[in-house]
């Protein structure tokens, strides 16, 4: 499995502070894979070059907004958003045109800026979901970003095992050697039976144990999922990134996706089968498509199985909104 990575962007003068809490969070969830600052380029190299390549080998980007991001200007008073060698300016606009997921993290009470007050190539933030940090419930907010790049990654937290309790290993040892010393005992009064028994003839011979057969028992049927289509996902289909769904009560359907075109069409769900077709076509293109996706397993709120479009049958997850 691929291990994917996670660029930091921000204004070391505008959310300095909050950048490096984040940072600690997300690399212990994340060891090795956060990168932030590139700030530190050699003379001469070319800037853009650089930024290209740094945040084009990450899979997610996250653009740190404090109160001042926006207006932030540089020692002539021009706005440094919209100057051609801002960093910040080119590391979003890289990971945008580059359909690298882009999370903006509000913090200081920041607002998302509207598409008019930002540079063209940074129109698309606008509509990027946010997530707002406050220092009140900062351990809470940074989950919920850690949440959202699981999911970006298609990644499951960790489960940890608890830790042993001193009480159950010691009735554990105590069963064990009860059970070592029942069986030494019933072996030496074995021994000693056989040995009586062989010294008088005229004494009938033990009585056989004769073991009971041992039938294959009946295996249980599995449970169905519980799976009910109507209402708003998120999904992702095999290593792409993931996009969103509605299903709705009369059988129709839109879907949305960054790798794709919008599709829409309808669906049924056979509940005895775990089946769920879809009949669609893209926006850009009129030809009618089925996809069936069998809904296999259930893990919390996320429901797992296959999709199979076209003889072509890849991963699949859904999970609510």
């Amino acid at each position: 499995m691929i291990m994917k990575n996670v660029f930091i962007c921000y204004r070391r003068d505008d959310a300095d502070g909050y950048a490096g809490r984040i940072y600690d969070r997300l690399n212990s969830r994340f060891p090795g894979r956060i990168f932030m600052d590139v700030t530190g380029i050699g003379p001469g190299a070319d800037f853009t070059r650089v930024i290209r390549d740094r945040v084009g080998a990450c899979h997610a980007l996250i653009a740190v907004i404090g109160q001042e991001w926006l207006m932030k200007t540089d020692e002539k008073s021009r706005r440094r958003l919209f100057r051609e060698d801002d960093y910040v300016r080119h590391e979003i606009a890289t990971a945008l045109s580059r359909n690298i997921p882009v999370i903006p993290v509000l913090v200081r009470d920041a607002k998302m800026p509207s598409p008019e007050s930002l540079p063209p190539d940074l129109a698309q933030l606008s509509f990027r979901n946010a997530v707002e940090i406050t220092d009140p419930d900062f351990d809470h907010d940074v989950g919920r970003l850690i949440q959202g790049l699981e999911y970006v990654f298609g990644e499951q937290r960790p489960v940890l095992p608890p830790p042993a309790k001193a009480g159950r290993n010691n009735c554990l040892m105590v069963a064990i050697g009860l059970v070592l010393g029942g069986v030494a005992i019933f072996a030496i009064l074995t021994v000693f039976g056989l040995l009586l028994s062989g010294s008088d003839d005229n004494k009938p011979g033990p009585t056989p144990i004769v073991s009971p057969s041992l039938s294959p028992q009946p295996t249980a049927e599995p449970e169905p999922v519980d799976f009910e289509p109507v209402g708003s996902w998120i999904y992702q289909i095999g290593n792409s990134l993931p996009g969103l769904i509605d299903f709705q009560e009369n059988n129709i359907y839109q879907a949305t996706s960054a790798e794709s075109a919008n599709i829409a069409g309808s669906w049924h769900y056979s509940p005895v089968e775990g089946k769920l077709t879809l009949i669609w076509a893209a926006e850009d293109d009129e030809t009618t498509h089925t996809s069936e996706i069998t809904i296999e397993r259930k893990s919390g709120n996320q429901f797992f199985g296959r999709i199979v479009t076209e003889g072509v049958t890849s991963d699949f997850w859904i999970r609510p909104r």
